[in-house]
């Protein structure tokens, strides 16, 4: 068979494939080094809180409505879109609200404590997140050069007839200012917020951690705003979709 036959009767065999799809709804017939076939995937993906809010406007087409529903986490700040529920190839999305990476670095509202220079070593390391440098350096002396007046009062009273009292009082006088204010992110891609930190001494044994009540202020009520505006969106994107708070 000459090369224009070979071409021909390859021409004729792909116009008898397509024409069979046609008829027959779509039949594929394989020949050849084709790949092999493998089954679907499913799609987990992980971001940022809105994540499930644009996946769902970009893909709504796409989705079977009545086969998704979206789970709301508040306490873990998460929000879950499944979609083809009942299906081993659901789609999972999920978008997290996540404490930002500086009050992460700051240890702020975390519990940690450590020794003063620790604690002054890492505000230097982090001055760029202070209102002016100089105020962060400021803090710096001030913690290497941290002193305490410490004054303790202890009274035991015990009248031999099984009353006892116990008395212990402790005040300790530091150079320490009371607080100071930072400007960063609470979360994750999100703006800057300038709030109030406070160093806290341990009265045992004179160690300090960082918190902050404004801080966590924010965080309660971000959390749930952030959380409800993807909601809306989703919502407005897909009206008929389900949304459970757990």
């Amino acid at each position: 068979m000459t090369k224009e036959e070979q071409n021909a009767a390859t021409k004729a065999a792909i116009e008898r494939i397509q024409e069979l799809n046609e008829r027959n709804g779509g039949y594929c017939i394989r020949f050849g080094d084709a790949l092999p076939l493998k089954e679907p995937k499913a799609v987990s993906i992980s971001g940022t809180i809105d994540t499930p809010a644009r996946w769902v406007e970009k893909r709504k087409d796409d989705i079977v409505l009545a086969d998704a529903h979206v789970l709301v986490d508040r306490d873990h700040m998460t929000i879950t879109l499944n979609t083809d529920e009942n299906s081993a190839y659901s789609d999972k999305i999920v978008g997290t609200l996540t404490i930002s990476t500086e009050m992460q670095e700051f240890g702020i509202n975390t519990g940690e404590y450590m020794s003063c220079f620790d604690m002054a070593d890492r505000i230097k390391q982090l001055r760029t997140y202070f209102e002016t440098q100089q105020e962060a350096m400021k803090l710096v002396t001030e913690l290497r050069n941290f002193k305490a007046k410490i004054d303790k009062e202890l009274e035991l009273n015990d009248d031999k007839r099984g009353n006892q009292m116990i008395f212990k009082a402790q005040t300790v006088e530091s150079n320490l200012p009371k607080s100071f204010k930072v400007n960063m992110p609470i979360f994750k891609g999100t703006d800057k917020r300038t709030f109030e930190v406070e160093v806290e001494i341990n009265p045992n044994d004179l160690s300090c951690t960082l918190v902050s009540p404004d801080a966590h202020d924010i965080v309660v009520q971000e959390r749930d705003s952030q959380i409800d505006a993807v909601l809306a969106q989703i919502a407005e994107a897909a009206p008929n979709i389900v949304i459970i708070e757990q």
